[in-house]
């Protein structure tokens, strides 16, 4: 914003920011306070030329420069709010472009607040709106957040459609590599979790590996090897996907963005025990996990995760009694997971009380979560949770294997 100005750095730090503050804030390396936003978007909007908010009232600048800050800040009410109130302003401004934009932030938000019924409606009345119709070049911005939206649901049939078609379209629009990594990893995602591994690991092997090389942004490149590694892991290749999450490690620190390395480190302990990996670097992913927890708090989708981990973690230990005690309190609270993260709890708790003997509930629990895969679309595993129920129905020891997760 400055750049497209025409301001120095010592111009628009005036007398309180020296030009090398600036230079932080601008590189990242520093987070401006409220202060500053107000500052610096005062600084900016008096700039001849550009629209002036009506007297009593903040900036639009303001107010976008407030909800990217709430964003980083992951206070996603306030991000949510303040980016409402911009693209109020932006539509007042006859700005379309940027109310819709403005709107998407606010959507997103509700992704991250696990609102999923109120952000797939807004993002459809997104996808709809001229801007994004007929391919134009918003469109795969908003499929991207509905295949995610679909994905927490647990509609992953539609997170599919939708990937594939924010894939599409970014490719139509000749997307930059970064935004399309993004896309590459809706879909693999989304692929992956529906059962689609052999399509899935195509994408990963033929189009998302070469783009990671090229990424400008370490965190891009990270979230991309973790998201290929998660895809072999699943298709049981475990020497791929260590070595892709080992790569996912060393770009992704938490002294650049420790949610996201936090997340990294809880996924990665989840489908590490899901491949009945129960050692030390799976139990290295758990603790950083929930060190991170206890630094930045957490919904408690998080909480439950980490707690699923540790779960798992004492059952592939053997100590059943007390897996079952952990799992029943996350399965207790499995409303705030995803639908097919409550299946997988429900598997792993009904495998736990069949080894403690209680056939009865093993059944009913693994009946219910392959009911919950079916009902996501996750088919292949409600095969394998209903063939296991079947197991146990019949009296037929239930045992863990590798492939139990």
């Amino acid at each position: 914003m400055r750049t497209e100005r025409f301001l120095t750095q010592e111009e628009l730090g005036g007398n309180v920011f020296r030009a090398r503050e600036i230079s932080t804030l601008e590189k990242g390396r520093r987070e401006p306070g409220g202060g500053a936003i107000r500052f610096l978007a005062e600084r900016l909007t008096v700039v001849p030329g550009y629209p002036q908010p009506s007297a009593g009232s903040d900036s639009r600048l303001f107010l976008e420069l407030s909800a990217a800050q709430a964003w980083d800040e992951r206070n996603y009410t306030g991000a949510r709010r303040q980016a409402q109130l911009a693209a109020d302003a932006a539509l007042a401004e006859g700005d379309p472009t940027g109310w819709w934009e403005m709107s998407l932030l606010a959507a997103a938000c509700l992704r991250r607040l696990h609102d999923y019924t109120a952000c797939l409606a807004e993002a459809e009345l997104l996808a709809h709106h001229p801007l994004a119709a007929g391919g134009q070049p918003l469109r795969p911005q908003v499929e991207t957040l509905l295949a995610a939206a679909c994905q927490g649901a647990g509609r992953l049939a539609d997170a599919v459609t939708h990937a594939r078609r924010a894939l599409e379209l970014g490719l139509i629009q000749r997307l930059n590599i970064d935004q399309l990594i993004e896309v590459y990893q809706a879909l693999v995602a989304a692929l992956s979790e529906s059962g689609l591994q052999d399509e899935a690991w195509g994408h990963c092997r033929t189009l998302l590996l070469p783009l990671l090389d090229a990424a400008s942004d370490p965190q891009t490149a990270g979230k991309g090897y973790w998201a290929v590694g998660n895809v072999a892991f699943r298709r049981g290749d475990t020497a791929a996907g260590l070595r892709h999450h080992a790569k996912a490690a060393s770009l992704l620190t938490p002294d650049a963005d420790l949610e996201t390395w936090a997340a990294f480190n809880r996924a990665s302990a989840a489908v590490r025990l899901a491949e009945g990996l129960h050692d030390a670097a799976t139990s290295q992913c758990m603790d950083h996990a929930e060190t991170a927890l206890s630094v930045l708090g957490g919904t408690e989708e998080d909480v439950l995760e980490n707690l699923h981990s540790r779960g798992r973690w004492l059952q592939l230990s053997g100590n059943h009694q007390s897996a079952v005690q952990v799992l029943t309190d996350v399965y207790g609270r499995r409303t705030a997971l995803s639908p097919q993260g409550a299946a997988e709890v429900a598997l792993h708790l009904g495998l736990s009380r069949a080894a403690l003997g209680d056939m009865g509930t093993a059944v009913q629990l693994l009946d219910d979560s392959a009911g919950a895969f079916s009902a996501a679309g996750a088919l292949d595993r409600a095969g394998h949770a209903a063939r296991l129920a079947n197991q146990a129905r019949a009296g037929t020891p239930v045992g863990l294997s590798a492939r139990t997760g």
